[in-house]
């Protein structure tokens, strides 16, 4: 393991920070545009995908706590079913309000995820060429 590895804690701070930015500017898109329903749509998913990384975070964080495996499953299986209606509601309601673009509504609930698998893959490719360099 090298020192600089990212603890979970510091991969959710990463990630509510890159979402926090990309929110910020759809925010802005939508302050200057409000009558466009692709930016509503963006800023809901993105609200929405925010919630869920910080829910399936805290998940697994009380998930390394139960001893018991058949435990530790259902809890996260419950945590997954709950993450997958909010997910559903908010299309549900996106697709029932003319001015919110459903369509953009599920492209912003990918925001936080992609954000969060990119920034892990940066920082393993980070890694693997610091174990490359030869000590001097």
């Amino acid at each position: 393991m090298l020192g600089n590895e990212i603890s979970l804690e510091q991969q959710l701070q990463r990630a509510i920070r890159s979402t926090a930015i990309v929110l910020v500017a759809v925010t802005i898109m939508m302050a200057l545009d409000f009558q466009n329903p692709v930016y509503k749509g963006l800023f809901i998913g993105i609200l929405v995908s925010l919630q869920n990384t910080i829910l399936l975070n805290r998940r697994v964080k009380r998930v390394a706590e139960i001893k018991e495996p058949g435990r530790a499953i259902t809890y996260m299986n419950r945590g997954f079913i709950i993450r997958l209606i909010l997910i559903m509601a908010t299309l549900w309601f996106s697709s029932r309000i003319p001015s919110v673009s459903m369509n953009a509504t599920a492209v912003g609930l990918f925001v936080a995820p992609v954000l969060t698998f990119a920034d892990f893959f940066i920082n393993i490719i980070k890694e693997s060429v610091l174990k490359a360099r030869p000590s001097r």
